[in-house]
């Protein structure tokens, strides 16, 4: 009994599925070793080799974090993940974004310095993601950012130093904040809200308090039509929204004057409230989405397209509720 205890815990790998950590396509890593195998720079072993650092590395992890004398298999597999994502960001970092770079590098073998810069980089990402998120999460605009409010209020509680969040009410474990994925999701977040602030108070406030469920792309399409019908108000009447579908729209197209208008009001809000070029580019390609699906339904009247004031409920409906 006390032979098998042992190598239990003398051998916890034993049992970790390293097929979950796949060293797909998408990520720098996988791309660099996908091209340095193709054109023989790099041996065809080295993916196994890299899977061999990655086990090592969950095990050190695994020890560091234990409770007691075993070692807990979510350990071992927060772990490895840990350090896939530190490879990943390190290599990328330490190529500059070069493939070829970065082939070389990986050939030296020497996978703890990229691991151990992208550790460097992760941190601060997550200590940026955690104290961002608090900050944003005390500005009014938020509110108009519903798909993402609730990951925000989790980065907001993130530990850059073990890269965890605590478990919302409906979750068991503490729960991974990727400093790659999730990083790239919160820049989505942080841009939106840079340009959400440059629209005029008055104006948000109207809209939130006549509006209950507020989506961003909703808020785009308010925004399109009140530059192309100058409105100074977000809540267009019945009147307006079919005027901007009569007036702006031919053949399933916005008329050209109508678009150049609108996007030459949009490119010069976004250049006073939005400093990086391609945030500003990706909220313009936000705008011209949003105007691709106007065309696509302004052959019939526009229903449920846009953020409209909710409707007081009824007698006969608050009736029917009071009952039930």
């Amino acid at each position: 009994m006390m032979n098998s205890e042992r190598r239990s815990v003398q051998n916890p790998l034993a049992t970790l599925d390293l097929s979950r950590f796949r060293i797909d396509s998408e990520s720098f890593v996988g791309q660099t070793i996908e091209l340095g195998t193709r054109f023989e720079k790099l041996p065809p072993t080295i993916g196994d080799a890299l899977l061999g650092f990655l086990r090592l590395q969950g095990l050190h992890y695994g020890k560091r974090y234990r409770s007691g004398i075993a070692i807990r298999r979510e350990n071992l597999e927060h772990g490895v993940r840990q350090a896939l994502i530190s490879m990943d960001l390190g290599l990328e970092a330490r190529a500059e974004s070069d493939l070829n770079r970065a082939v070389d590098i990986i050939a030296q073998g020497d996978f703890e310095a990229c691991r151990k810069r992208g550790y460097e980089i992760a941190f601060f990402r997550l200590q940026e993601m955690a104290q961002m998120c608090r900050a944003m999460l005390l500005r009014p605009e938020v509110k108009f950012l519903q798909s993402e409010y609730q990951a925000v209020s989790r980065w907001a509680t993130a530990v850059p130093e073990t890269w965890m969040r605590p478990p919302d009410d409906d979750e068991e474990e503490l729960q991974l904040v990727d400093p790659k994925r999730d990083y790239e999701a919160y820049q989505v977040a942080l841009r939106r809200l840079a340009f959400l602030r440059s629209i005029p108070r008055v104006a948000l406030t109207e809209l939130e308090i006549a509006v209950e469920a507020r989506t961003y792309d909703g808020l785009l399409r308010n925004l399109i039509l009140a530059l192309a019908l100058d409105m100074e108000s977000l809540l267009p009447s019945d009147v307006q929204i079919e005027a901007f579908r009569q007036r702006c729209f031919e053949e399933g197209n916005m008329r050209e004057e109508v678009r150049a208008k609108v996007f030459e009001l949009v490119d010069r809000q976004l250049e006073a409230s939005v400093e990086d070029a391609e945030d500003r580019m990706a909220i313009r390609r936000e705008f011209e989405a949003e105007v691709e699906f106007l065309e696509e339904v302004s052959f019939s009247p526009f229903k449920g397209v846009f953020l409209l004031p909710d409707q007081p409920e009824s007698a006969d409906d608050a009736e029917k509720t009071r009952v039930i």
